[in-house]
């Protein structure tokens, strides 16, 4: 079960979000489409949902529909969800509101405003700083390098065999065995000190 499901039918938000939240230690669910997040947000409940109001799907479900149909769900219905848009009226906020919504996001936002946000309604993340951070931190280890190995080790775990982040950056080449060392040495330290 994943901590946090991403919603929106644009890739790069999707990824954005993903990196920017897994960095903190969330773990982190997709789906491109409405149907996809309703069934995702039923099969295994999230922590919270990030939605996008507006799918590319026209005429279809709004992520307005999507949260309020989240809302009725006994399964659902505790589950915070955060509207993600770049439609900032006053009748839009209403809107999210009244479906059920428990924060409106006005895209663009920033890394720092979607953490705060989640931080907000479910506390700190499981691991405040993760390996993938700490790598970045070091200059050992960018975004895309990170955002490709999150994605192999999702088509990895999807296939049965999961892996952790570590032994993905190892097979990517995208660092070394010193260097995974160094780094895990480093997560110790400061979650100890």
């Amino acid at each position: 079960m994943a901590d946090i499901l991403i919603a929106d039918d644009h890739r790069f938000i999707r990824d954005m979000v993903r990196i920017t939240l897994s960095t903190q230690g969330w773990t982190i669910a997709e789906a491109a489409t409405p149907n996809q997040a309703l069934d995702i947000a039923r099969r295994e409940p999230p922590h919270a949902v990030l939605l996008d109001v507006m799918f590319g799907e026209d005429p279809g479900p709004t992520g307005f529909d999507v949260c309020r149909q989240l809302k009725t769900d006994p399964v659902t219905k505790a589950i915070p969800v955060v509207m993600l848009t770049g439609r900032d009226s006053a009748s839009d906020r209403r809107a999210g509101m009244a479906a059920g919504a428990s924060h409106y996001l006005v895209k663009p936002f920033g890394p720092i405003d979607l953490i705060n946000t989640l931080r907000g309604l479910l506390g700190e993340p499981p691991a405040v700083q993760s390996l993938g951070q700490y790598l970045i931190e070091e200059g050992i280890l960018t975004h895309e390098q990170l955002s490709d190995a999150l994605e192999m080790q999702r088509s990895l775990e999807a296939k049965g065999h999961p892996r952790r982040l570590g032994e993905v950056l190892a097979l990517i080449h995208a660092i070394t065995p010193e260097q995974l060392d160094k780094a895990i040495e480093r997560q110790k330290r400061e979650t100890q000190g």
